[in-house]
């Protein structure tokens, strides 16, 4: 198949929404489909090449030079431009069309349809309002976006959510059940694996005699990073040799910064390149997913399945999408939100270090069979396969 794929991600950005969206578009071609891009510039031209090159046949580049104008889409807005780019291609040339949705990408997906694009698949990683509610936006703004991703979901052949209960919110709003499928997030078994921890730490210049508890990715509301941090000084004072290391930026990193900086077992690292996020991840000894919110929806962690092939034991919130997970025995669930329960549990893991280990064995071994990216795509592919027999083309 040919494929056109369109997102407004930076790409540039290393980022749980960026390694989702160029992971499943290697697969796509190491299926050997075809795959053209409508994604913004990185107004770096060679940038852009490099880009181009790794991860798609052509690029289309479309601007980006809105996404200062409206903070809460981050880049959701520059879908606005893309529809001019759309209305510039040729529908023939395209077997299909994967639309990974935001706040505004409903008028992409109606400007594809008004171009004669027949075949759309729309990828809905999120219920947006809700997510908007956690950043306190106002109540006629959630109206529209609402509006808009119901829309979407209507307007599309096929849609694709992460994790079930999206699919149940669409459906909730009149979305037919039968075009809709969940295929969850996964991640690279091949680039994230167990390293060595004392070469690491070494490598990393952190004390190999402490005991570290580690978070990696955007600091967003909620992922919950607050409540590990209350957690630390009930944690030290049992183990003074307990440091918490927390690796990202985002909306919350400068406030983190300023109120907890200065404590002793808290190290703020900064933003990493993607490259080298395996090298951080394999210096947790326990590594944490302390997410609250979007209890209805839940959530399917990029994060978790990182911290898995990378055979780390993980301490993870006792939220949907990620409970489900207890029974293969190699994460410890805490309260959403309840940082003594989270000390608690810490506390219970450290002082018994055997068991981490074993717990690290496990998850490698539970990520190998369950979440790599090329499961996910095959998913995917299954479903436009399915609807290509139900719905054969026979112009073509």
């Amino acid at each position: 198949m040919k494929i056109l794929i369109i997102s407004t991600l930076n790409l540039s950005h290393s980022n749980g929404g960026t390694v989702h969206f160029t992971s499943i578009s290697q697969e796509f071609r190491r299926a050997g489909h075809i795959l053209d891009a409508i994604i913004p510039s990185t107004n770096n031209q060679k940038i852009d090449q490099q880009i181009a090159t790794k991860y798609f046949d052509k690029v289309i580049f479309s601007s980006n030079k809105l996404s200062k104008l409206l903070p809460i889409s981050k880049t959701s807005i520059n879908s606005l431009l893309q529809i001019f780019t759309v209305l510039q291609q040729n529908p023939n040339e395209y077997d299909w069309v994967y639309l990974r949705s935001n706040l505004l990408s409903f008028f992409v997906l109606l400007a594809l349809k008004l171009r004669g694009f027949e075949k759309i698949v729309t990828e809905h990683n999120g219920w947006f309002v809700d997510e908007l509610t956690m950043m306190g936006v106002y109540d006629w703004q959630q109206s529209i976006i609402k509006y808009l991703q119901i829309r979407d979901g209507k307007l599309a052949n096929l849609v694709r959510t992460v994790v079930p209960n999206i699919k149940e919110k669409l459906i909730e709003n009149g979305i037919d059940s039968q075009k809709i499928f969940v295929a969850g997030n996964g991640t690279d078994i091949n680039f994230f694996q167990p390293k060595t921890r004392q070469e690491i730490l070494k490598k990393l210049n952190l004390n190999p005699e402490y005991f570290y508890l580690g978070f990696i990715g955007d600091l967003e509301p909620w992922q919950g990073v607050e409540v590990a941090i209350n957690a630390m000084s009930i944690i030290y004072d049992k183990y003074p040799e307990t440091r918490l290391l927390v690796i990202g930026g985002g909306r919350k990193i400068n406030y983190l910064n300023e109120t907890y900086g200065n404590l002793e077992y808290i190290k703020f690292m900064g933003v990493v390149s993607y490259e080298q996020s395996n090298d951080y991840i394999n210096c947790f000894d326990i590594a944490l997913l302390p997410k609250q919110g979007l209890d209805d929806i839940g959530y399917s962690p990029i994060k978790l399945y990182a911290y898995a092939a990378a055979g780390r034991a993980i301490l993870a919130s006792d939220i949907k999408g990620i409970k489900e997970l207890e029974p293969s025995k190699f994460l410890v669930l805490h309260q959403p939100g309840n940082s003594q329960d989270l000390a608690a549990k810490a506390i219970e893991m450290i002082s018994n270090r055997e068991k981490l280990s074993q717990m690290g064995i496990i998850a490698r071994e539970y990520a190998e069979k369950h979440f790599s990216w090329q499961l996910v795509t095959d998913k995917i592919i299954q479903a436009m396969e399915k609807y290509n027999y139900n719905f054969p083309d026979i112009s073509r």
